[in-house]
């Protein structure tokens, strides 16, 4: 049997510690506590396990947090980049693309999924993108998310772990120590809303008459524009409002006028300092009076028609041409006289009694006849010397003698006379009935065609059609209350406007990011656009004073359709219409909403309201307001007490935090004020520079309206409550 020792030999640091404790046992007094065998082992041992598991349970929920914060990360950035990819993808369709928002929600779609891949992150685009709209609660006051509207505004992104299989992109998370927490894989999900800002937009439409300029010949739009591109723009006025005028058609004619007498046609074309005459026998002379009391007589003439140049005004032709043998009737105020070819007789017809006649013959002697009155209807006179010329008194109540010219040689010549008077033009081109508008008169037109500097430049002078109706139209009587029809017609550039509105207004329809709008035009006034009730039956009635901002763009629209350049006035007070869309946005605008104004002019500011303000705000440094490329310097600045107004305005817009848009259309518009007002108001500046056709003008401003819509917010992201 072995020893107890053996075991103390066999493991020698045993016996050490067996030697220690036996000390102790034998110098422990009976008194003595019990001896504390291990017991902080096991105190180290369970506070080891309890420390390990709070090591462990922090890093998973370090690494928990961390994924969290990984995909809430994720879904920010898919969420505003899916938000904005909306009016981005609108903005760019295709045009054979049927339903524009399924094809806008499909873009955000993948744009929301790229995003999230690129931060490591998978959503299922299908699922985990969903989209509303954010609308105003009339009621409440308060801004809602109605979900699955259409169109949308707003984008909800959710990025999931919770998928069953932990392998899958969207699979639970696996932890680090799960084993002695409990559970070994997290559930997680995180979701982000962005929205794009609504706005309340005020645009501001220049009304003045020179919204018409590129439809008319003038210095302006000679500027940029050919002649046969101004006349094609004056063939669309006239073909729009489609109009009968007499006999005029739309190619201006020169006043040509003739007649018959004694077997001979005659007849004579007016041209302003020349003329066209015409005789059916042969010309013999012709003689010229102008307008200043001037004549001129042209002999020894042969042939049947003369080119005459007459160096100024014509205002009378007499025409002398060859007439046929026999007799010869002189005829004068509905009096004829007969005189054969020897001129030995004269037979006097008239439809009142004959009173006196008085006989001059070709030696310079005379005879006088008096019948008193009782004279007759016809008489006869006879003589053996040759008649040079007879005078005439009827009893017509004016004591009036009437002359007749007997013809020379045995084929007596013909003498007409022809007066270019505005009598004469009525007549030849039908105008003798009522003019057919308020403003205007058939004699103010006949004189615009004479005396018009820029008919005149272009060859027009004193000819009469469509083409220079139109154009005296255009820029003599433009006004609504002239000639209320002109809201028909497609007169530039204003039509180019009108057309980009219509496209503004169904941009902001399809876009569906609840914008709403307000109108203001300015001209020589201004005002706000919200009330129309016209007495003409093809215009309806529209009615939004009691919302004048708003989102029922087709009265918008209307507003704007039954408009017309110099609608109310002529001049440009660019001042007015910005202070009217300032109060329009102090008084309809929308909390929560971005307040915006899109100011547009096609020229300069030339008349501002009586009393206002032109000084510039307390503390104005030009060189902070307007330097464009960060140098010190101002990049614009004015002394004009009119644009220094318009400033003034836009510093106001921005001290009440509103966004100003411009817009600059043709080669005369003050691009440099308006681009200055585009960066005081923190906006875009378009500049549409003209000088090209119609066609292309309308795109260029349609493009413009396309742009400002798209200008739309950043978007932002909305409180998600956990």
């Amino acid at each position: 049997m072995k020893s107890p020792q053996w075991w103390l030999r066999a493991h020698p640091l045993r016996a050490v510690v067996h030697r220690a404790r036996f000390l102790r046992t034998a110098s422990r007094k009976e008194d003595d506590p019990p001896p504390r065998r291990g017991a902080f082992i096991v105190l180290t041992a369970f506070c080891l396990v309890a420390c390990f598991a709070f090591v462990s349970l922090a890093i998973d929920i370090g690494y928990l947090v961390l994924t969290k914060t990984q995909l809430q990360n994720a879904v920010d950035s898919a969420a505003i980049a899916a938000a904005q990819e909306i009016t981005e993808a609108i903005k760019t369709a295709p045009e054979d693309v049927e339903n524009i928002t399924l094809y806008a929600e499909e873009a955000a779609r993948e744009v929301a999924r790229q995003i999230a891949e690129l931060n490591e992150t998978y959503i299922n685009k299908e699922v985990d993108v969903i989209f509303g709209a954010r609308m105003l609660n009339e009621e409440t006051g308060q801004y809602e998310v109605n979900w699955g509207v259409h169109p949308s505004n707003v984008v909800k992104v959710v990025a999931r772990r919770n998928n069953e299989d932990s392998t899958a992109p969207d699979g639970k998370l696996a932890l680090f120590f799960a084993g002695v927490t409990g559970d070994k894989y997290a559930k997680l999900q995180a979701e982000a809303i962005a929205y794009v800002e609504a706005r309340d937009i005020v645009v501001v439409h220049d009304f003045s008459r020179s919204m018409n300029f590129d439809s008319y010949f003038n210095d302006e739009a000679a500027a940029h524009l050919s002649k046969s591109q101004i006349e094609s723009n004056l063939g669309l006025v006239w073909s729009d409002l489609g109009i009968s005028l007499g006999n005029m058609a739309f190619s201006p004619q020169y006043l040509s006028l003739g007649r018959t007498s004694n077997g001979t046609t005659t007849g004579v074309t007016f041209k302003y300092d020349d003329c066209t005459v015409t005789t059916s026998s042969t010309l013999r002379k012709v003689k010229i009076r102008y307008t200043d009391g001037g004549e001129r007589t042209f002999n020894d003439l042969s042939g049947q028609t003369a080119n005459l140049d007459g160096s100024k005004d014509i205002a009378t032709v007499w025409i002398t041409s060859e007439g046929p043998p026999g007799d010869f009737v002189v005829s004068n105020s509905g009096i004829d006289v007969t005189f054969p070819n020897d001129r030995l007789s004269a037979t006097t017809n008239s439809p009142d009694p004959i009173r006196e006649l008085y006989v001059g013959f070709t030696d310079d002697t005379d005879d006088y006849i008096s019948f008193g009155n009782g004279g007759p209807l016809t008489y006869e006179y006879t003589s053996t010397k040759t008649i040079d010329y007879v005078y005439v008194e009827v009893l017509d109540g004016r004591s009036f003698w009437y002359y007749f010219d007997a013809p020379d040689g045995e084929n007596p010549n013909v003498v007409e006379r022809y007066d270019d008077t505005n009598a004469a033009v009525k007549e030849a081109f039908g105008l003798t009935g009522s003019y057919p508008y308020p403003g205007g008169s058939w004699d103010s037109f006949i004189n615009h065609c004479r005396n018009g500097s820029e008919l005149a430049a272009n060859g027009y002078r004193e000819m009469y059609g469509g083409l220079t109706w139109t154009d005296y139209t255009l820029r003599h009587q433009s006004g609504h209350w002239e000639t209320p029809d002109l809201w028909k017609t497609r007169h530039y550039p204003f039509h180019a406007i009108k057309e980009g509105h219509f496209l503004f207004c169904n941009f902001l329809d399809k876009l569906g990011f609840g914008d709403q709008l307000g109108m203001v035009s300015y001209d020589t006034n201004h005002r706000r656009e919200d009330y129309l009730n016209d007495p003409d039956p093809e215009i309806p009635i529209v009615d939004i004073r009691h919302d004048p901002i708003t989102h029922n763009y087709p009265a918008l629209k209307d507003l704007m359709a039954y408009r017309q350049a110099a609608h109310y006035s002529y001049a440009t007070n660019m001042g007015g219409g910005l202070k009217d869309a300032i109060s329009l946005l102090d008084d309809a605008k929308r909390d929560g909403a971005r307040p915006t104004i899109l100011l547009m002019t096609d020229g300069n500011t030339n008349t501002i309201d009586s009393g206002e303000d032109t000084s510039l705000p307390s503390g104005w440094n030009w060189d902070e307001m307007l330097d464009y490329d960060g140098d010190g310097n101002a990049d614009y600045s004015t002394s004009s007490s009119q644009k220094r107004y318009v400033l003034r305005l836009a510093y106001q817009a921005v001290e009440s935090d509103y966004t100003i848009h411009t817009m600059a259309v043709g080669i005369d518009a003050d691009r440099d004020l308006m681009r200055a007002i585009a960066h005081i108001g923190k906006g875009h500046f378009i500049d549409i520079p003209g000088g090209v056709s119609v066609n292309d003008m309308t795109a260029d401003v349609e493009a413009a309206f396309h742009k400002i819509a798209s200008f739309v917010p950043s978007a932002k992201l909305m409180y998600v409550e956990e």
